[in-house]
């Protein structure tokens, strides 16, 4: 098992810096710049396990499930939008980028939610690659940029004008915003102008997930 210092952790880790000297590195298909390792969420986090080993027993047992899949490994990633179930304390949590942070928000919410960024075809498929780094494939026509909704089946929600959005990533992640205007840069990164309260703002498409009509928090 790979380990690094906790001082150089990446800054999204939601860990004391001078506490524990080592942290694990993260496997699997999480991005290591949005997600951390289940074992560290299950140690410095929720407070489950004060070591590695006794993280690893809770795994094993199938007590932490990420859009209702069974986490296998202390090193599995869990990262933004992700939800992640305790079955044993019924516990319900969101992982939310926070400005600069990964927090992990109580929810009611059932939804799985994922956006799409990449879109290839397979004989009578259409494969679409997940901000997760997973990969949904189906005969159902999506368009890129949307959101989908993963709980029964698939249902898509657009990033569209007037829709309703969450900021993932830069300085105004974790907002709710309300998207105003789209804006197609054609060689530059598309855009949208969108406001949080009496804040506008304009921000790349990239950064936000489409969340209208989804109970995300």
């Amino acid at each position: 098992m790979t380990h690094q210092k906790r001082l150089s952790a990446p800054k999204h880790y939601p860990i004391e810096r001078k506490q524990k000297k080592y942290v694990s590195n993260i496997k699997g298909s999480r991005d290591s710049e949005t997600a951390i390792p289940a074992g560290l969420l299950l140690r410095d986090v929720l407070g489950y396990a004060e070591t590695e080993k006794e993280a690893k027993k809770i795994i094993r047992d199938g007590q932490v499930l990420r859009n209702g899949d069974r986490v296998g490994d202390v090193q599995e990633g869990v990262g933004v939008l992700d939800l992640i179930e305790i079955p044993e304390t019924e516990e319900k949590l969101r992982a939310v980028k926070k400005q600069d942070r990964l927090e992990f928000v109580p929810t009611e919410s059932n939804d799985y939610v994922a956006k799409i960024v990449d879109k290839t075809s397979q004989e009578d498929r259409n494969v679409y690659r997940l901000h997760n780094g997973e990969n949904y494939s189906t005969k159902d026509e999506f368009e890129t940029g949307s959101t989908l909704v993963l709980s029964d089946g698939a249902e898509e929600v657009p990033l569209e004008e007037n829709a309703e959005a969450l900021v993932i990533k830069g300085r105004h992640a974790g907002e709710e915003v309300n998207v105003h205007e789209l804006n197609r840069r054609g060689m530059n990164p598309d855009t949208a102008i969108v406001s949080e309260e009496e804040n506008e703002y304009e921000t790349q498409l990239s950064n936000l997930v489409a969340v209208t009509g989804i109970q995300v928090l």
